[in-house]
C-alpha cells in the first residue's frame, strides 16, 4: 500500500465571497459552509468563526478537532465508513490542508447526565499558559457552531456533529484538488534491509461499556467493543480510518486529528527503511472487565507481534483508566516473556506534588518507560478577550464539576479538559529537570 500525502499549508483564512485556497491562504464562504451544515435536519442554527494562534481567544464546547483532507486518488474516501462505504483506504494520494483544523463548537440537550457515557466539551486557548500544553493552539481553527434541535438522542447527537465537521473537512480540503501541492510525504510498507529490527506498533483503545451507544472510538465507522486484537495498516489511519465519539470533546480523550497524524505512527512510517523495519499496527481494545479477560487481551496481542516477527514494540495509552493501565503492563509482560522489546510510552500520576506512587500497576518486565509528562498539576487560565462558541454571560462545563464562566479566569485541577491537553505520546516535546 502506497500512500501520497500531498501537502498544502495554509497560513491565512479569511471570509471571502467563495470558498477556495491559493498561496497558502484558504478562503471561505461562510454561507456555503452554514448551508452545508444545516443539510442535516438534526442541526437548528449554524455560524461559522475563526480562531488564530497568538489571540488571546478562547473556545469553549468542543467536541472533536479534524485536519481537511480529501482522497484524490485511490480506493475509498477520507473518513470511510462515514461519508462513504466501507473500502480498504490508505493507497493512492490524499491531499491536506495543513496548520489548519476544523473545530466544532456543538450543544444539545443530552439525554444522559452522568457517568462515563455522558457527553462532554473542551476549551483551547489560543493564548497564555494553555496554549503551551495543547497543539491547537498553533494551528488556525476554524470553528462551525451549532445547535442540534431538542429531543435528539445520543446517536443522533453524534453522527449529526461528526457529519458536519467531516462533511465541512472534507469541503476545504476539496479546494485543493486541482493544485500542485508545496510537499508529498509517500508512505509505503516497503521491502527493506533485513538487518533492521522489526518494530511494530500496539496503539491501545478504550471503551466504554457495552451499555454505552459509542464505544469511544470507531474503526470503519465501527464502534469496538469486545474485540480481539485487529492488524491495521498505517496509511489507514491517515486517510481517518479510526474517528472517536462526536459528543466527547476532552484533555483525556484523543481527537480524530490525532489519529491522522499519530505521533509514533508518523515517525515509525518516517523510520521505515532507515533505521526499522516498520511492520504494522495492532489496534488494541483495552479495559476488559476481568483478569482472564485482560490476560487473554495480552496474550493475543503479543502473539500476533510475535507472528508478524517483531524485534520490538512500541505501545501508549490515553486514559486515566487503571483497568486499562493494566491491560497495557500485561501486554507489555506478555511481549517481553515472547522475546519482543518493549516501550511503554505513558503519562504519570505522581499527585499534586509528584510525591506519590508514578504507576497504579507494574510488571517487572517493564524495564523500558517513556514519561509525556504528569496529569495532576493545577493549570491557571486567564480571562480571554474574546470567546467562541457561548453566548455573553452563558456558564458552560467541560469535561467535568461545575459550569463556570468562559469570560473569566479559570483554575482546573489538570489538564483534563483542554482539548490536546493531556500529552499522551509525546507529541508536544515536553521534558524535564533534575533539581
Amino acid at each position: 500500500m502506497r500512500l501520497e500525502l500531498a501537502d498544502f499549508p495554509v497560513k491565512d483564512v479569511r471570509f471571502s465571497k467563495q470558498t477556495g485556497y491559493r498561496d497558502g491562504v484558504l478562503e471561505i464562504n461562510k454561507e456555503e459552509l452554514v448551508a452545508l451544515i444545516l443539510e442535516d435536519g438534526k442541526i437548528a442554527s449554524a455560524d461559522v468563526d475563526v480562531a488564530f494562534p497568538g489571540e488571546q481567544t478562547r473556545i469553549v464546547k468542543i467536541r472533536d478537532i479534524v485536519e481537511p483532507r480529501v482522497k484524490v486518488s485511490g480506493p475509498g474516501c477520507v473518513f470511510p465508513g462515514i461519508l462513504g462505504p466501507v473500502e480498504t483506504v490508505g493507497e493512492g494520494r490524499t491531499h491536506k490542508l495543513s496548520g489548519v483544523t476544523v473545530m466544532p463548537s456543538a450543544e444539545y440537550r443530552p439525554t444522559i447526565l452522568s457517568g462515563q457515557a455522558a457527553q462532554a466539551t473542551g476549551i483551547v486557548d489560543m493564548w497564555g499558559p494553555g496554549a503551551g500544553i495543547t497543539p491547537y493552539a498553533s494551528t488556525i481553527n476554524i470553528v462551525p457552531m451549532f445547535a442540534l434541535i431538542d429531543g435528539v438522542t445520543e446517536q443522533e447527537a453524534h453522527t449529526a456533529i461528526q457529519l458536519a465537521e467531516f462533511k465541512l473537512a472534507r469541503r476545504l480540503a476539496e479546494t485543493t484538488r486541482d493544485m500542485t501541492p508545496e510537499n508529498i510525504e509517500v508512505f509505503e510498507l516497503s521491502r527493506v534491509d533485513s538487518s533492521l529490527p522489526r518494530i511494530v506498533y500496539i496503539l491501545t483503545v478504550l471503551t466504554h461499556w457495552q451499555h454505552a451507544h459509542h464505544s469511544r472510538i470507531a474503526c470503519y465507522g465501527l464502534s469496538i467493543r469486545e474485540s480481539l486484537p485487529t492488524l491495521i495498516h498505517p496509511n489507514e489511519l491517515l486517510d481517518g480510518a479510526l474517528t472517536i465519539d462526536a459528543r466527547k470533546g476532552s484533555g483525556f480523550f484523543p481527537t480524530s486529528w490525532i489519529f491522522m497524524n499519530h505521533p509514533p505512527v508518523m515517525d515509525l512510517l518516517r523510520e521505515h527503511g532507515k533505521r526499522l523495519n516498520f511492520l504494522g499496527v495492532i489496534l488494541q481494545r483495552t479495559r476488559f472487565e476481568t483478569m482472564p479477560a485482560k490476560q487473554v487481551t495480552a496474550a493475543m496481542t503479543s502473539q500476533m507481534a510475535r507472528l508478524l516477527g517483531a524485534d520490538g514494540a512500541v505501545t501508549a495509552r490515553f486514559t486515566t483508566s487503571g483497568a486499562n493501565y493494566i491491560d497495557v503492563m500485561l501486554t507489555v509482560q506478555a511481549c517481553e516473556r515472547k522475546g519482543i522489546k518493549t516501550v511503554f510510552i505513558t503519562q504519570e500520576w505522581g499527585g499534586r506534588d509528584g510525591t506519590e506512587p508514578l504507576q497504579l500497576f507494574y510488571v517487572p518486565e517493564a524495564t523500558a518507560l517513556v514519561s509525556t509528562g504528569p496529569m495532576e498539576r493545577e493549570l491557571k487560565l486567564p480571562a480571554p478577550a474574546r470567546v467562541i462558541g457561548a453566548r455573553e454571560g452563558e456558564l458552560v462545563t467541560a469535561y467535568a464539576g461545575t459550569p463556570f464562566s468562559p469570560w473569566n479566569e479559570i483554575t482546573f485541577d489538570g489538564p483534563f479538559e483542554v482539548m490536546g491537553g493531556m500529552d499522551w505520546w509525546g507529541g508536544m516535546s515536553r521534558t524535564c529537570k533534575d533539581y
